[in-house]
């Protein structure tokens, strides 16, 4: 039922599992480089419905956001002119913990969990914005997939980690790449480190997997990993650890860099939602703090748009789900 803040809560589950992790190149260098201007949050037009837990992505002008708790079925895009948002065509069925991707003229959604029993799936969709309409692909390779991340890399999709059952885990740390002009998958050199509940985002032409967990397990490895890989070479490498270690982030991408926002912790005495920002160039391998979200919160949707930086919905209690409509923006310009 709503609060007195229009926000839904709901208890989740969390569960013990293991964590798998495998070798990799040695860390990058770090180089200093100018920081970054941010000119703080203001709020714009609200989602429709509190949710968490679901993803976003920029496709032309437009922002768009899929699923997630409180919004399953719901796709939504945001017009920024116009500071308004628009209900589209809903998902082929309800998920939660799935992630969305652009390419080109279409947005994909890959994986994500059921609302029956929040178990992974391994379908993979296509939406075609001039049609508003939903095709099925071929689904995914390693198998049903839920709080999973990816991105697009010269024509190519990157599907990485995730929980293999449901919120309790297994975290994986496959690795696949699809093709939309074969339509054909292949699976490619797994992540060092398995997690789920991590963020994935596209920077200088490399896939950046940050932070993360393994159902109710968390550690540093997990909690704190860069981990980079260069499609040109096939091979991870570590970058600098995340300077707030957390899991339930949000990511977004200005091309150059990934941004990571909010997030949750349980390691350290009672769970804590995070507000923290931070951003990442994979060139000079470097953190950068920006100015905390308004309020913390975890299941955050994140995006990039012309200029400005997007933080949208998400939880605000960690461990449960106490979902938040606000939409937060900041404009962020590098130093000429």
């Amino acid at each position: 039922m709503p609060n007195a803040h229009g926000s839904m809560r709901f208890t989740r589950r969390s569960a013990l599992a293991t964590a798998l992790v495998t070798g990799f190149a040695l860390p990058r260098v770090v180089r200093a480089e100018a920081t970054p201007v941010a000119a703080g949050w203001e709020t714009v037009a609200g989602l429709a419905l509190p949710r968490s837990e679901y993803a976003a992505a920029v496709l032309g002008d437009a922002i768009y956001v899929a699923g997630g708790f409180g919004a399953e079925s719901s796709f939504d895009r945001y017009d920024p002119a116009a500071d308004a948002w628009e209900r589209l065509a809903d998902l082929p069925a309800p998920r939660h913990h799935l992630t969305l991707i652009a390419l080109d003229e279409a947005l994909y959604i890959a994986g994500g969990l059921n609302i029956k029993a929040n178990s992974a799936e391994a379908t993979f969709w296509r939406y075609d914005p001039a049609a508003d309409r939903w095709d099925d692909l071929e689904p995914l390779p390693q198998g049903a997939r839920g709080s999973l991340g990816g991105g697009a890399i010269d024509g190519r999709l990157y599907i990485a980690g995730g929980s293999a059952h449901d919120l309790s885990g297994p975290a994986t740390n496959d690795l696949a790449v699809y093709d939309p002009e074969d339509d054909r998958w292949e699976l490619l050199t797994p992540m060092p480190t398995a997690r789920e509940h991590l963020g994935v985002g596209v920077a200088n032409g490399f896939l950046v997997a940050v932070g993360g967990r393994d159902g109710g397990h968390e550690s540093p490895a997990m909690l704190e990993a860069t981990e980079i890989y260069d499609p040109a070479t096939g091979t991870w490498s570590a970058g600098v650890p995340m300077p707030t270690p957390r899991a339930g982030l949000g990511v977004a991408s200005d091309g150059e860099s990934i941004f990571v926002l909010g997030g949750e912790r349980f390691s350290n005495g009672a769970p804590v939602t995070l507000a923290a920002v931070e951003r990442y160039e994979p060139e000079g391998d470097r953190w950068t703090s920006l100015p905390d979200l308004p309020v913390g919160r975890h299941g955050i949707a994140a995006a990039w748009l012309e200029g400005a930086l997007y933080a949208i919905g998400g939880s605000v209690s960690a461990g449960v789900i106490e979902n938040i409509r606000s939409v937060d923006r900041m404009g962020i310009r590098n130093p000429g």
